[in-house]
C-alpha cells in the first residue's frame, strides 16, 4: 500500500549537534524553558516532558578497533505509519492522523486516556503527561506545514528543519524523502561506513540515518 503525506530523513553523518532544531521547537510550540543541571556531559535536558518534544542526545562509545565514536541525533516523535499509541487509545478523538501529513496528534481528550498505556504502546517511549494530564509531544509543526497563508514553501516545513543548516533534518513528500533517505544511505556506506542504516524504514515518518550500529547512539529503537 503506497504511503502518502509527509516525513522526515534525519542524517546523522551531518549533524553537528548544535541544537538550533532543539531551541526552534520550543520558540514555535511557545514550550517553557526547564531548569537543567551539569551531568558531566553536553545533553540537556536529560529526558523529555510536556514541555521538551525535541531532543539532541548524546553518547560516547567505542568502535570495534578501539577508536572513540562521539555520536548524536536529533530525537522526538517518530510519527508511526501505523500508530501503536493510535491503537491503545480508548477514545478514537484524542489521538488522530493529519490527513495531510500523516501526523500523529495528541489533543486534550488525552487527560482521559490510560498515561501508562499510551507510553507503553510507544516503541520509542515517547509521550509524556503534563500537570493537568495531558500527553504531548512532537506535532511535525502541522501548523507550520498546512498553514497555506504562509507564501514561501520553505516557510511550510517544521520549525527543526528551517533552521538546521548543515542540511541533517530535511523534510517534504513521504515518497521523496525515502528516495532521498535510500540514495544517501548508499552513498554513506560507499564511503566506508559499512554498518550505516536507517532505523525502521517501512514504519515511520522520521527516518534516521545512522553511521555507525544502532548500539552506539542513545536512541530507544523498535528492538
Amino acid at each position: 500500500m503506497a504511503v502518502n503525506g509527509k516525513a522526515f530523513l534525519i542524517d546523522t553523518t551531518k549533524c553537528t549537534a548544535c541544537r538550533a532544531c532543539q531551541v526552534a521547537c520550543k520558540q514555535w510550540n511557545e514550550l517553557a524553558a526547564e531548569t537543567t543541571e551539569n551531568r558531566g556531559g553536553y545533553e540537556n535536558p536529560p529526558d523529555f516532558t510536556a514541555n521538551t518534544w525535541l531532543r539532541v542526545q548524546f553518547k560516547e562509545t567505542e568502535r570495534s578497533d578501539g577508536s572513540l565514536a562521539w555520536t548524536f541525533v536529533r530525537s522526538s516523535c517518530r510519527h508511526c505509519i501505523d500508530a501503536p499509541c493510535k491503537q491503545e487509545a480508548a477514545n478514537s478523538d484524542s489521538i488522530t492522523i493529519d490527513s495531510d501529513t500523516g501526523a500523529v496528534l495528541f489533543g486534550e481528550g488525552t487527560k482521559d486516556e490510560s498515561y501508562a498505556a499510551i507510553r507503553t504502546a510507544c516503541p520509542f517511549d515517547i509521550p509524556r503527561q503534563d500537570s493537568e494530564g495531558q500527553l504531548f509531544k512532537c506535532r511535525m509543526c502541522v501548523d507550520r506545514v498546512d498553514n497555506e497563508d504562509l507564501e514561501a514553501a520553505a516557510d511550510r516545513i517544521p520549525a527543526c528543519a528551517k533552521v538546521c543548516t548543515t542540511g541533517a533534518i530535511t523534510f517534504g513528500d513521504y515518497a521523496d524523502i525515502t528516495a532521498a533517505a535510500d540514495a544517501r544511505l548508499a552513498e554513506v556506506i560507499a564511503e566506508g561506513f559499512t554498518n550505516a542504516t536507517i532505523l525502521d524504514r517501512n514504519d515511520v515518518r522520521l527516518l534516521i540515518l545512522l553511521a555507525e550500529p544502532a548500539g552506539m547512539y542513545s536512541l530507544t529503537t523498535r528492538g
